[in-house]
């Protein structure tokens, strides 16, 4: 499962990374903290860039863009 890949490629519950973070209840939501959509953005593609590299998968978004 994503949420597995992502866990195990050092992003844990509760990672932030500037203006946005992975959610503290669920490793596949990531959610805004006061910043901006380049924010939220820029901590999917170092997620997706980190999974693909330490497990040759490349994660596709199935967003719910709320906000934007």
């Amino acid at each position: 499962p994503a949420a597995w890949l992502i866990e195990h490629a050092g992003f844990h519950k509760g990672y932030t990374l500037g203006n946005a973070g992975i959610s503290a209840n669920h490793t596949l939501a990531i959610v805004n903290h006061g910043g901006t959509a380049a924010d939220i953005l820029a901590l999917k593609d170092v997620i997706t860039s980190k999974v693909a590299e330490v497990f040759d998968v490349d994660l596709v978004p199935e967003p719910v863009f709320v906000g934007f």
